[in-house]
């Protein structure tokens, strides 16, 4: 039987409407011999309100019981008339007790955290389950816990996929093959020692990829407000009608829908962290599987934005999407010559790994290495470099920065395309401070200074979504 993964959870999963379209969804899917595997996330707001009860939980006059049943209320109003409320009510007794535990002991490691953050999946999951049997629907409930395999990191974690695998076979497989739809609360996994885990931001759609990995299946569905992925952020476009910048560019073309992402695309894309609709660490088991991805509104028109392999497409000289970094700051290497350029960079790579440093932007020539990082990590890479044998001279940038990324495959071997963007920002008088393009020529990334982010933004964007 065929079988297609959804991603169901967070902003389009506010209450019982919402879930009626997902049932509607699992009917259509069924009716078309394909069985939908349910992977959901908290309601939206739910994970943020039982973090706040976290913070709350130790002070006085906070009553883990109240909390409890408020949000347990609210969720209640959601099930379908008829459905039996209990089960729901057992996945609130297990929040209640934890929090009591950490009010009463002062005790909250990682593990605890993991654990109890965790939960709004599991209320999501049991509204869903029982939408679908009121519609007639069977289905079958199933902890992310139980079914994935992670490392040892309990807020961070990582999914063994292999072993995930095995237990999927086991307890997944016959039930998709009985016609049963699985409902999987995401989110959470569980350690080799027996710790629930939980795997950071994203967290949904990291399990999500994971068991469409496990499961050998080619196709993955995320449900998103967006619609997909935008060519240029549409928060950010408001920045770009601003009185300043329209008396020199004009006026910018809005945003448009991308169609179709390479996996390496889409990486570029994600690890900017302007677009907010999928993780980019999901790409990896999408990739291992070889599985695309669809990011769409549920309902809604079109097809959305589809994340997968290669496809050709070179050649147009129109990128898919111009992104941007802001509030960086530069710090310089002068490295000594007497030594190879690879000692210096296994030296300088392990210095800010291990000083934990994350790393925005590098360039690099004959004799000096310039890195952007965030504000909070100057002084751990101005340390981190200043203790290495090969450094000569270490010192910041002056100045804040950002960064500026034109991306997609079409750009690759057209001639004059990089005159055409510099060209662009020249004439805004935007000075290039460093710039860089891999081979694979799907990524032209370059500094400015930050003031000047919304001006190159603009200049860029035109000159290529102008048409």
């Amino acid at each position: 039987m065929d079988i297609v993964v959804y991603k169901l959870g967070g902003s389009i999963l506010r209450g019982r409407e919402d879930l009626g379209r997902i049932v509607d969804v699992a009917e259509s899917e069924l009716g078309s011999g394909r069985v939908p595997v349910c992977v959901v996330s908290a309601m939206k707001g739910v994970t943020d309100r039982i973090i706040q009860a976290l913070s709350q939980v130790r002070v006085e006059g906070f009553e883990p019981h109240a909390f409890a049943e408020a949000l347990m209320g609210e969720h209640i109003s959601s099930l379908p008339g008829g459905a039996d409320p209990e089960p729901l009510r057992r996945e609130f007794e297990k929040l209640e007790h934890v929090l009591s535990y950490v009010r009463s002991s002062g005790e909250l490691g990682d593990s605890v955290y993991a654990y109890t953050v965790s939960r709004g999946e599991n209320f999501a999951m049991r509204l869903i389950s029982a939408q679908l049997e009121a519609r007639g629907v069977k289905s079958r409930c199933f902890y992310g816990e139980d079914l994935l395999v992670t490392d040892e990191n309990s807020r961070e974690a990582a999914v063994n996929l292999e072993r995930t695998k095995l237990r999927v076979e086991e307890q997944l497989t016959p039930c998709i093959g009985d016609g049963v739809v699985p409902v999987i609360a995401g989110f959470a996994g569980r350690s080799g020692s027996g710790l629930v885990t939980i795997f950071g931001r994203g967290g949904t759609d990291d399990t999500a990829a994971c068991l469409a990995y496990c499961l050998g299946v080619k196709r993955l569905v995320k449900f998103v407000d967006e619609g997909g992925i935008m060519s240029l952020d549409p928060k950010f476009y408001a920045e770009l009608e601003r009185p300043e910048i329209k008396s020199r560019i004009g006026v910018v073309p809005r945003p448009g829908l991308i169609p179709y992402l390479s996996y390496v695309e889409a990486s570029e894309l994600l690890r900017e962290e302007r677009t907010k609709v999928v993780h980019f660490k999901v790409l990896d088991p999408l990739m291992r599987g070889g599985i695309t991805l669809q990011l769409k509104s549920i309902g809604g028109p079109g097809e959305g934005t589809i994340i997968g392999p290669e496809n050709g497409g070179a050649g147009s000289g129109r990128p898919k999407a111009v992104s941007f970094q802001r509030n960086l700051y530069g710090v310089r290497l002068l490295p000594t010559q007497s030594v190879l350029p690879t000692e210096v960079y296994a030296e300088l790579f392990g210095a800010l790994a291990g000083a934990g440093v994350d790393v925005r932007y590098m360039s690099t020539s004959g004799y000096q290495i310039s890195l952007l990082v965030q504000k909070q990590d100057v002084e751990l890479a101005l340390k981190a470099l200043r203790g290495l044998p090969s450094a000569v001279e270490v010192k910041p940038i002056e100045g804040r920065k950002g960064t500026v990324s034109v991306i997609g495959s079409e750009m690759r071997g057209v001639k004059g395309f990089f005159s055409r963007l510099t060209g662009a920002l020249a004439g805004q008088g935007v000075n290039i401070e460093q710039v860089i393009q891999p081979n694979s020529e799907n990524i032209i990334r370059f500094s400015v200074a930050d003031d000047d982010i919304p001006l190159a933004v603009a200049a860029v964007y035109k000159e290529f979504f102008g048409e």
